[in-house]
């Protein structure tokens, strides 16, 4: 009989030993890719979170410079705080228009245009001060909330 069972080991040898090196190779590739991946992830959720935070805070100072214009509660908004009040409004807007889009959800963009929507009507003397103070103060816990969420979200991950 022919000794064909050794060099078969031989070969099987040969053959197994580069096929566990390529598959450690791959498997390491494969570990390096998925952590690079999850960190990529997790870069451009704070990034998001860093985008979403520093708009909102535009939002909050342009909703406060709209609150703190002088008015007199009795006569809604005085002829004299007219200017003031449009100026403040349009800074609003230019948040509501500019890079929130990007980076609200559904609940803050529906508190934007519920607060909108009522400094308009207190413009026009159709509500009182309370009535924008209250739908200013809606909006500013949807930011939050929006933030909370975002925040929850990426500790999850």
């Amino acid at each position: 009989m022919e000794p064909r069972p050794a060099r078969r080991t031989w070969d099987l040898t040969k053959v197994v030993t580069p096929l566990l090196t390529v598959l450690g190779i791959s498997v390491g590739a494969w570990q390096f890719s998925s952590q690079m991946s999850h960190e990529s992830t997790m870069e451009f959720s704070r990034s998001m979170y860093n985008k979403k935070l520093q708009a909102y805070e535009e939002v909050g100072k342009a909703v406060g410079d709209l609150l703190v214009v002088p008015h007199d509660e009795q006569l809604w908004i005085s002829a004299a705080d007219t200017l003031a009040f449009d100026s403040c409004l349009e800074r609003f807007r230019t948040c509501y228009w500019s890079v929130l889009p990007l980076v609200e959800d559904s609940v803050v963009e529906t508190a934007m245009i519920q607060f909108k929507d009522m400094a308009r009507f207190y413009r026009r003397g159709e509500n009182d001060y309370h009535d924008l103070a209250r739908e200013g103060m809606h909006l500013m816990n949807a930011c939050n909330h929006s933030l909370e969420r975002h925040w929850r979200k990426k500790q999850g991950e």
